[in-house]
C-alpha cells in the first residue's frame, strides 16, 4: 500500500510540474501586443505572396499577412488581409506595394507613405489600402508596347542603313574630306593676307584721318570762299557807286564845258580841260574795274593782244565760238 501511495504522489507531482512548465512557456512565448487589421486591395496579381508573409512599414516589420482571397463583390479585385502592430503609423495616405524577399521569389507587403511631409492622420482599423504596381509590374504591362516600338525602330534603322543610303553616306564622307582639305589650303593661302591685315587696317585708319583733315580744310576753304564772295560783292557795289559818280562827273564836266564855250575867259579854259580829263580818267578806271574786278585783289592782268600781236588770232577764235 505504501508503494502505491508513493507512486501516486510522484505521478501527481510530475503532472503538476508539467502543467506549470506549459503555463510558463505559454506565458513567456505568448504575444500580448495589440494588433490592428487592414485590408490591402489589389487590382493586379499578387505573385509570390503567401500567408504569414511579413508586412513592413518603410522597411520595418510590423505584422504579417493573415488572409488572401478574391473580393466577393468584385472578382477582379484581390483582398489581402494584414495584421499590424497598433502602434504602427499607418495613415490615410499609406499605400502598399509588393517587395521581393531576396532571391527566393517570395513576396512581402511593403507599406509606404504617399506624402512624407503631410500631417499624420492615422487610418481607422479595417480600412482598405490600395496596392500600387511596382516598377517591374509597369514594365511588364508596357512590355508589348516597348517590343513593338523596338521592332519599329529596328525596321526604320534597316531602311536607313540600306545599300543606297550607305553608298550615299560614303560619298558624303568623301566630299566632306575633300572640303576639309580645300578649307585647309584656303586657310594656308589666307594666312599671309591675315598677317598683312593689321598693317592695312592701320593704313586705312591713317587714310581716314587724312580724309577727315582734308574735309576740315575744305570746310575752312568754303568758309573763306563765302567770306571772299561777300567781300567781292561789297567791292563791286563800291565800284558801281564809283562808276555812277564818274558818269555824273563826266556829264557835269561836259555840260560845264558846253555852257562856257564862247564866253569862258581864257584863264578858265585850262580848268575845264582838266576837269574833262579827270572825268575821262575816272571813267576809264571804272570801266577797267568793271571788266576786271579781281584786279582790286590780285592786280591788273596783262592786256589782251591787239591786231597783229601774238595770240590775237586765238583770242578772236575764242570770241567767235
Amino acid at each position: 500500500m505504501e508503494n502505491k501511495a508513493h507512486a501516486l504522489a510522484a505521478g501527481l507531482f510530475l503532472l503538476l510540474l508539467g502543467i506549470a512548465l506549459a503555463a510558463s512557456v505559454f506565458w513567456f512565448q505568448g504575444d500580448r501586443t495589440a494588433r490592428v487589421h487592414y485590408t490591402v486591395v489589389a487590382r493586379s496579381g499578387v505573385p509570390g505572396l503567401n500567408l504569414k508573409a511579413p508586412v513592413k512599414l518603410r522597411g520595418v516589420e510590423v505584422g504579417w499577412v493573415d488572409s488572401i482571397g478574391f473580393d466577393p463583390e468584385d472578382a477582379r479585385q484581390i483582398l489581402v488581409g494584414i495584421t499590424v502592430d497598433a502602434t504602427s503609423p499607418v495613415s490615410t495616405t499609406t499605400h502598399a506595394q509588393l517587395g521581393l524577399q531576396g532571391v527566393t521569389g517570395l513576396s512581402f507587403v511593403s507599406l509606404e507613405e504617399a506624402d512624407g511631409k503631410a500631417a499624420l492622420t492615422r487610418a481607422a482599423p479595417g480600412s482598405r489600402i490600395a496596392l500600387r504596381p511596382t516598377l517591374l509590374d509597369r514594365l511588364a504591362e508596357s512590355g508589348p508596347l516597348l517590343l513593338a516600338g523596338f521592332a519599329e525602330t529596328a525596321e526604320r534603322l534597316n531602311k536607313l542603313l540600306s545599300d543606297d543610303n550607305r553608298q550615299q553616306l560614303g560619298r558624303t564622307l568623301v566630299r566632306l574630306d575633300q572640303t576639309a582639305a580645300d578649307t585647309s589650303r584656303l586657310m594656308a593661302a589666307l594666312q599671309p593676307s591675315a598677317r598683312q591685315l593689321p598693317g592695312l587696317l592701320k593704313d586705312a585708319d591713317t587714310t581716314a584721318q587724312r580724309a577727315s583733315n582734308a574735309l576740315r580744310e575744305i570746310e575752312t576753304l568754303a568758309a573763306d570762299s563765302r567770306a571772299l564772295a561777300q567781300d567781292l560783292k561789297a567791292r563791286i557795289a563800291v565800284l558801281d557807286r564809283i562808276d555812277g559818280a564818274a558818269v555824273q562827273l563826266q556829264t557835269t564836266s561836259r555840260n560845264l564845258e558846253l555852257s562856257l564855250v564862247g564866253d569862258t575867259p581864257q584863264r578858265t579854259r585850262p580848268l575845264v580841260a582838266d576837269l574833262s580829263a579827270a572825268s575821262r580818267s575816272v571813267e576809264r578806271a571804272a570801266n577797267d574795274l568793271g571788266d576786271q574786278p579781281q584786279s582790286l585783289l590780285f592786280g591788273r592782268g596783262p592786256r589782251p593782244p591787239g591786231p597783229g600781236e601774238s595770240g590775237f588770232d586765238e583770242r578772236l577764235k575764242a570770241a567767235t565760238k
